[in-house]
């Protein structure tokens, strides 16, 4: 089931989380604490007391330096960003990406957000990711190299809502 998330959640999201570096960028105890305390959709999946999924999205006035979320912030007046979904191993194709994306879309919707946005790596390729943003509607719009570096770039993505 898709719930909130609870501070008493927080190792086993850092453990998720881990798992899935580097389809999804590293988070530790100061960064995932930041998050709940500012990220207005901060979802897990709990299957059976097991978290084994996770959404965490964020609004144009997070105050959020991610040089990915600025690169949106800068571009759009008002969105949503998808700044991580991770699914374990384990859960993989059972339907838990879709169903977290799905949740998201309608609580941008709720929240009078028109865009959705994402990004994800081609450097180092994340094809999974790709193909499951494609499938789900997202559009390119810029490819992007946030530090600078040819050894890390992203695809920048975005999906239009009606609102």
């Amino acid at each position: 089931m898709i719930r909130p998330y609870d501070d008493s959640d927080a190792e086993a999201v850092l453990a998720l989380n881990e798992s899935c570096v580097p389809e999804v960028g590293p988070m530790d105890s100061t960064k995932l604490a930041a998050f709940a305390e500012w990220a207005p959709y901060l979802r897990v999946v709990d299957v059976e007391g097991e978290i084994v999924g996770l959404l965490i999205g964020l609004t144009e006035d997070a105050p959020y330096a991610s040089p990915n979320f600025g690169w949106f912030a800068e571009r759009y007046p008002l969105f949503a960003y998808v700044d991580r979904v991770a699914v374990s191993e384990s859960q993989r194709g059972a339907g838990w990406g879709p169903a977290l994306y799905r949740d998201f879309e309608r609580w941008a919707v709720d929240n009078q957000r028109p865009l959705l946005c994402a990004e994800v790596n081609v450097v180092p390729p994340n094809p999974r990711s790709l193909r499951f943003h494609e499938i789900y509607g997202f559009e390119s719009v810029e490819h992007f190299e946030p530090t600078g570096s040819p050894d890390y770039r992203v695809v920048m993505l975005t999906k239009a809502l009606v609102v």
